[in-house]
């Protein structure tokens, strides 16, 4: 059988659960001044668990009462129909072939239609999937040409929270177009793997067009590492 990724929701009380359930304290903290409900994970490269991560942030804000929506935006290698098990024949892509240009008000009910078809429930409450879809010809272009801040404002009335799950940055420049149309963005990196120049790189990239990193999330920390943290932190616990 395939070992399940969405680690929040099948072990609750794991030590990586935990990490998430800290994450999204300090993301719901940062959201406490504002009405922030979209959230953009990139990469400078791939392999870095970015897809592994919006899954199991989204469970974990799912978890604390949160109606949320994963938005896989990476057309040419989504992950996250793999990741929930959901098909991927409909999703993304073909939504983004409605929305090119200007969209005309007699064309509103017809892409909500759309979109309510094409958004998928999971397994897990109150999280919910709209998939990449199929490969188009031109991803970027589409992405470009579609109108993606119509999107948003439509599911915006919808869910509490938005996660949107991007191709990395440094490779592909689909993440980008999201850098000023989301509230927050946020760079995955992989401990002892990601490349310190490539990772400054991607940040350079991403502020040069306006856009803003609110923080870079370290995955694969090693359980060793994770135990010299906690003794680090010790003298702080309050009994």
């Amino acid at each position: 059988m395939e070992r399940s990724e969405i680690i929040v929701n099948d072990f609750p009380r794991s030590p990586i659960s935990e990490s998430f359930r800290l994450f999204r304290t300090n993301l719901f903290y940062l959201f406490e001044n504002d009405e922030s409900k979209v959230i953009c994970l990139t990469s400078s490269n791939s392999g870095e668990g970015k897809s592994w991560v919006c899954s199991n942030l989204a469970i974990s804000c799912a978890q604390y009462g949160k109606k949320v929506l994963i938005i896989d935006a990476d057309l040419r290698k989504g992950r996250q129909h793999r990741i929930f098990r959901k098909s991927n024949r409909a999703g993304l892509s073909d939504l983004l072939k409605e929305l090119r240009g200007e969209v005309k008000e007699e064309d509103i009910p017809k892409i909500v239609e759309e979109l309510t078809i094409k958004i998928q429930d999971t397994e897990v409450n109150n999280v919910y999937l709209l998939t990449s879809g199929p490969v188009p010809f031109n991803p970027s272009e589409l992405l470009g040409t579609a109108n993606i801040d119509f999107l948003l404002d439509l599911l915006k009335k919808e869910f509490d929270l938005i996660i949107i799950d991007t191709p990395p940055a440094s490779i592909i420049a689909d993440a980008l177009l999201f850098a000023k149309k989301v509230d927050h963005m946020f760079l995955v990196a992989c401990s002892r793997k990601t490349k310190k120049e490539l990772l400054l790189n991607t940040k350079k990239s991403i502020e040069a067009i306006g856009g803003k990193i609110s923080g870079v999330i370290l995955n694969q920390v090693s359980t060793e590492r994770r135990k010299e943290y906690s003794k680090s932190y010790q003298k702080y616990v309050v009994d």
